[in-house]
């Protein structure tokens, strides 16, 4: 079975005294810095996702690669999305023999495995509603995650 961090037991209201981890390190919240490797979107995904995290007190400096990795994989998903968007699914390909066959894009098996990757890591940083519900998140002055998360997905309108 997974182990569940000491702080996410807490804002779920689970923690027993029995099952704490004497040795569990503790990390303040940070904003990490935004890596200059990452593309446009994703370091503008970086930057809102930092901030949205760092409201909600689950990010730490620790987290820094694993935000990095789910920024990378978003915007590789959307650069593919967007190519099968304007494309199509299919390609048609020629055999040898002159015939068309439609043969699906190489940017649609990059999006499915990039929604995988994306998927993953939002639940392991609680931006899915299902592993969010699991967290009582502690209250905080003017800030509103369920809206930002939806604000970031909708093209921070």
């Amino acid at each position: 079975m997974k182990q569940v961090p000491t702080e996410i037991k807490k804002q779920r209201g689970t923690l027993r005294k029995d099952r704490l981890n004497p040795n569990e390190p503790v990390l303040s919240s940070v904003l990490p810095p935004i890596p200059s490797w990452l593309s446009e979107d994703g370091q503008k995904a970086f930057s809102e996702l930092s901030t949205l995290l760092h409201d909600m007190s689950v990010l730490t400096q620790a987290d820094e690669i694993a935000l990095t990795l789910l920024c990378d994989a978003y915007s590789e998903y959307k650069k593919a999305k967007e190519s099968v968007n304007k494309f199509g699914a299919t390609i048609d390909i020629i055999s040898r023999e002159g015939n068309s066959k439609p043969t699906i894009r190489p940017e649609v098996q990059i999006a499915n495995q990039s929604f995988v990757r994306i998927f993953q890591l939002l639940k392991e940083f609680g931006l899915t509603p299902s592993s969010r519900a699991k967290v009582n998140a502690m209250e905080q002055v003017g800030t509103t995650p369920d809206v930002k998360i939806e604000n970031f997905f909708h093209g921070g309108e």
